[in-house]
This record gives C-alpha cells, sequence and structure tokens, in this order.
C-alpha cells in the first residue's frame, strides 16, 4: 500500500520566495505568523498499513500558526517547517539541480517511523514539485531502504532496479531537455543508475537539497532516527549553488528543533543534517 505524504514547509525567506508558505499548528514561521500554507500532496511506496485511501487535496484550508517563541531565529536560519530540513535556494528561474548524499542508517525506534532524503525543484512557494531520492525507514522491526522518482500532483513510483543500502553514494540530477521535458536521474554508485524523461511545467522557481518526515496519511509520523546526513554537490544551472546560511531551514515538531542543517562547507555546496536542535559542524572539505 501506498502511504500519501503532504509537504508543508514554513519560509522565512518572504521576500525572495513569494508568500512563504507557513507550516502546521505550532511550527511556522516567525516573518509572517498568519502566513497562508502551500500544501504539496505527493506518494511514497512504504510498507505502513494505516495510510487512508485519500489524502489531502488542493482544496483544504490553509494552516496558519505562529513561530513557538523558544526557537524563533534559531540558528541564524531562514526557514523552518513542520517536516523539512536542508537547504532551498531561492533566485531561479533553474533549468537544473543536482546534488548527492550518503543514504544514513536508521536505527530502531519503538513505532515504525520514517525519513527521505532528497533533492528537487519547485517545493518551497509553488504547488508544482518535481524530485527524486531514497528513503530510509524503520517500519515493522526492519530497517527499509529504497529510491524513487516523482512529479505532483502524480503519486512517486518506486525506482525498483536499483537496490538501496545504508551508506550507498547517491546522485541526483533533474534538468531540463527540451521544452516542457526533463530528465530525472538517480545514481547508486553500489547498484547502479536510473533515468527518465518526463513532461513538466513547473516554473523553476526555487532548489531543494532536502531531509523530509513524510507525512503518512493525516499525520507527521516520528522521524526516523538517522545518522547525519552529507550533502555535496549541490549545483543549479550547471553550477555551484553556493549555498548561505540564510537558505537553510530546520525541521520543527511540538515546538521543538528536531532535525538541523549546518552551515554549508567551505565552497558553498555541500552540507549536513543532524537530529538534534542546534546546527551540526559544517563537513570539512575534502
Amino acid at each position: 500500500m501506498h502511504a500519501k505524504s503532504t509537504l508543508v514547509i514554513a519560509a522565512l525567506l518572504a521576500a525572495a520566495l513569494g508568500a512563504g508558505p507557513a507550516a502546521d499548528p505550532g511550527v511556522p514561521s516567525s516573518a509572517s505568523p498568519a502566513a497562508g500554507v502551500a500544501v504539496h500532496t505527493d506518494e511514497f511506496p512504504t510498507a505502513d498499513s494505516t495510510a487512508p485511501a485519500s489524502a489531502p487535496t488542493a482544496a483544504d484550508p490553509p494552516i496558519r500558526a505562529a513561530m513557538p517563541a523558544a526557537v524563533r531565529g534559531a540558528g541564524g536560519l531562514g526557514w523552518y517547517s513542520s517536516n523539512w530540513a536542508g537547504y532551498a535556494l531561492a533566485g531561479g528561474p533553474y533549468r537544473s539541480v543536482s546534488g548527492q548524499w550518503t543514504v544514513p542508517s536508521v536505527t530502531p525506534t519503538g513505532r515504525s517511523s520514517y525519513s527521505a532524503q532528497w533533492v528537487g525543484m519547485d517545493g518551497v512557494s509553488s504547488a508544482s514539485l518535481i524530485q527524486a531520492g531514497t528513503q530510509a525507514n524503520f517500519v515493522n522491526g526492519t530497517s527499509r531502504y529504497s529510491a524513487w522518482w516523482e512529479i505532483l500532483p502524480a503519486p512517486a513510483v518506486a525506482i525498483s532496479t536499483l537496490t538501496v543500502r545504508a551508506g550507498d553514494v547517491i546522485s541526483v540530477s533533474i534538468a531540463r531537455v527540451s521544452a516542457g521535458r526533463w530528465r530525472i536521474a538517480l545514481t547508486d554508485r553500489r547498484s547502479g543508475s536510473f533515468s527518465t524523461i518526463r513532461d513538466y511545467a513547473g516554473p523553476g522557481t526555487s532548489a531543494e537539497w532536502i531531509v523530509e518526515a513524510p507525512f503518512i496519511g493525516w499525520r507527521i509520523p516520528q522521524l526516523a532516527a538517522h545518522a547525519p546526513v552529507v550533502f555535496d554537490n549541490a549545483m543549479v544551472n550547471g553550477g555551484m549553488a553556493h549555498l548561505s546560511i540564510g537558505d537553510a531551514g530546520a525541521m520543527i515538531r511540538r515546538g521543538v528543533l528536531v532535525d538541523t542543517p549546518s552551515a554549508p562547507d567551505a565552497d558553498g555546496n555541500g552540507f549536513q543534517v543532524a537530529e538534534q536542535a542546534i546546527p551540526p559542524d559544517r563537513p570539512i572539505q575534502t
């Protein structure tokens, strides 16, 4: 059974990212406490059996709330979210986005828990989203890893030709090849490569490198207890992304920072996300 995932991001970069989507109650933006919400509905293949037959649609009302005072401005980050942590770069239009990471190991939790790592475009201030990545879940007492790609509003598609394990080095590239046609490519250095060319009409207004706690049905489940995720070689339009701390965002659950990115590495194309309330050390440049 497929489990639904709603991506909700609270952006403090209101000037750069337009309306700045907000997050769920108790989570959202300190720039605009009453900011509206952009709700993106997608579907991740998991073994969870609790997912309902349907999920929120674009007609669902926006969720509004204020940023908890305890985390307002923490770490100088640009945004906060109920289920995203990582970097979101404004300033498009973008014709391509790419990056790499190492699939994190997950440790046992008392109940099923979920995480996704991905590179994508348009997930911040647009109802469109094109993305590809991996999952690292702990479901029914077992750690499970897989790869997938997705173009909203269609459901995510599992990449069944690749076997994914913790420690695998993953590279994702999403690039326009002609008007309205985009190539999605994902490579696992150990198990092989996958690519597909698909129609996509999104505006290319943002690029993202994200660790996510995907919605399962109508709720955000427990985030999988994951090892730090190190992203590197973040690129847009064929050049280095030149990330800054203002592009970074942390995941907040019940008023507590649970997943936090580091500052960018020395060349501005990498960072790490760790399951902690303070920013981890930036990756050492190699």
